[in-house]
Formats: C-alpha cells, sequence, structure tokens
C-alpha cells in the first residue's frame, strides 16, 4: 500500500475493474467502458480473467427494453483472518474475526485474557485458523513492525519478535501486520471516499503516549523508517491535561498537512461535550485560515479498527487477483 512500484497495464486496469465494481455495486461492461476510458471489448476481456477467478457475480437488468449483463464483487469468494491487539485497561487483549472481503464477519472471538507471550497468541490464531483457514491473516498492531521485527509495541514480551513469520509458519497462511491507527484511518477514509485526499486520525488510548495514520492519494504514509505518526516523539508536553494536549496534537496536524478529513478516536478517554467543542473553538482560535477541513469526534475506535484491517485485507486480495 506504501509502495510505488510499477504494475503492468492489465494489472492496473484489473484493479481498476475490481474498486470501481466495489464503489459503485453493479456496472455493465459499457458503464465500465465509460468509468476506465477502455472500450467494451477491452473490458470484455478483463471481465472473462476475472471470472475464472471467481471474483465476481453475474446478473442481468433491463434497459430500454433490452437484457444487459451487470456485475459485482462476489465478497464470498474469500475469507480474511482479522486479529485486533487492542488495550483494555492495563491489559493488551485479542480479537479474532473471520470476515468475507466485504469485511463482514462470518464469525468472532474475543481472547479474555492478558496477551504475554508470542506463543501464547498464536495458540489462539492457530485455534481459530484451524477450525476455517482465511486466505490471508491481517494483523493489527499498537505499535510497528520495522525491518520484519515488531518494534514500539506495548507488549513488552512480543517486542523484538516477527510475529508475521512467526504466524505464517504456525498457521502455513500469508500474514501483515498493521500499526492500529493506521489502519483505523486508512479504513474510515475509504469508506467516507476521502482516501484518494488528505485524511489524517490521531489515537487517544487511555494509559499510552497518542498515534496518528496519514492517508494520502490512497496511500498509507509510513515514513522513511516506517515511524510516521509516532507522535510521542514529538514536542507536545505530555504533563499537560488530556484536553491540551489534544488541543495541541490537532494543531500540529492540521497546521502540518492542511487535512480534508481528521478524526480524533477519544473514545477511551470520557470527554464531556462541553470538553470537545472548548476543543474545536480554541482549533478556530488558532487556526483562523484553515476553514475546508472535517473534524470527526464521533467515530468508533474499534470499529474502524476492523473496518481498516478488511479493507486493507481487500486491497491485497484485489491486487493479487490482478496480478495472477
Amino acid at each position: 500500500m506504501t509502495s510505488n512500484s510499477k504494475i503492468s497495464a492489465r494489472e492496473h486496469n484489473l484493479q481498476s475493474i475490481l474498486h470501481l465494481l466495489h464503489i459503485h455495486k453493479s456496472l455493465s461492461a459499457k458503464q465500465l467502458s465509460t468509468l476506465t476510458g477502455l472500450s467494451v471489448v477491452s473490458i470484455n476481456k478483463l471481465i472473462e480473467l476475472l471470472e475464472l477467478k471467481n471474483i465476481l457475480t453475474v446478473d442481468f437488468t433491463n434497459t430500454r427494453g433490452r437484457r444487459a449483463k451487470t456485475y459485482q464483487i462476489n465478497y464470498q469468494a474469500y475469507t480474511l483472518g482479522a486479529l485486533q491487539l487492542h488495550e483494555v485497561h492495563d491489559y493488551i487483549k485479542a480479537n479474532y474475526s473471520l470476515i468475507d472481503l466485504s469485511g463482514k464477519i462470518i464469525s468472532q472471538t474475543h481472547y479474555e485474557e492478558n496477551i504475554t507471550s508470542v506463543e501464547q497468541l498464536l495458540e489462539f490464531i492457530k485455534l481459530h485458523t484451524d477450525e476455517s483457514k482465511p486466505q490471508k491473516i491481517i494483523v493489527g498492531i499498537p505499535g510497528d513492525e520495522l525491518n520484519g521485527y515488531l518494534q514500539l509495541i506495548d507488549v513488552k514480551a512480543l517486542r523484538g519478535i516477527k510475529l508475521s513469520k512467526a504466524i505464517e509458519v504456525s498457521t502455513d497462511i500469508d500474514t501483515i501486520i498493521v500499526n492500529d491507527i493506521n489502519a483505523c484511518i486508512f479504513g474510515a477514509a475509504s469508506s467516507l471516499h476521502e482516501s484518494q485526499n488528505i485524511a489524517a486520525g490521531i489515537y487517544f488510548p487511555k494509559l499510552y503516549g497518542p498515534g496518528v495514520g496519514i492517508v494520502i492519494n490512497d496511500q498509507l504514509i509510513t515514513g522513511a523508517d516506517g515511524l510516521a505518526g509516532e507522535v510521542q516523539y514529538g514536542t507536545v508536553d505530555q504533563k499537560e491535561s488530556p484536553k491540551n494536549q489534544i488541543i495541541d496534537h490537532l494543531r500540529n496536524i492540521i497546521s502540518l498537512i492542511n487535512p480534508n478529513l481528521l478524526i480524533a478516536y477519544i473514545d477511551e478517554l470520557n470527554l464531556t461535550d462541553l470538553e470537545i467543542n472548548q476543543i474545536i473553538q480554541t482549533l478556530h482560535r488558532y487556526l483562523p485560515l484553515h476553514q475546508n477541513y472535517k473534524l470527526d469526534f464521533n467515530r468508533n475506535f474499534q470499529d474502524d479498527y476492523l473496518l481498516g484491517l478488511a479493507t486493507i485485507g481487500r486491497n491485497i486480495i484485489f491486487k493479487k487477483l490482478s496480478g495472477n
């Protein structure tokens, strides 16, 4: 998702068809031709390739007395295993969801014990992937994987572990690791049709420092060292009140990247409506020229977390289907 590696024209066109069908739900070859600029003949050839991979379903619609084929994504053709590591009070726990490509939950399990070792986590994952094996596992973590190793993660026992490799060896399933707030903002921006613009999200956990995720032109921005968004290394005074810290962080993000969408995940801080309104008014006072951004305090972190893992997993499946 952050790669700029070149792909062939055919791969690009196949990915475009899949993403257009996901956005518009159902399209005919003629409609796809109009949206892509490709000829109907080319569209039909590309559709034939996708039909061989069982990723499309076909329906018919009547227009002006003529019966036309329309195509939809077969979201049930592939499944994803989405693992969310998250903070609950002063513990790190896990949710495992088996989902289809639309993000619809097929089954879900909450691991109620505190995660203290990689062996414990692998046992939990293997138990559920043995029951129903997904095509891909997407793991969200409160930290980052740098050079293949978990770093900056709140679970001390998992630091320095090659978690994606360990899961792949244990389950024989391709696995990728995604930072939690990166997943959140990517999922939210995609669902709100803001991923082609500039979108940012900041998550304020109760007991740990905040983290920021940035999406620009449908790409997650991770930085030269994979540390973009690690605002704990910034200059905001952590001794300030939570409200003032939020103001300082939001002010920095707005002034630096001027986003179209900025989501503040403050679920765990229990701020009052009055405090939220004070934050908004203070930002307006500090940044009077910044008027076109949307600031959202109402989205749920866990919901967007799962949505983001599903979105990232679906895009990976689409890319793989387009490249084979």
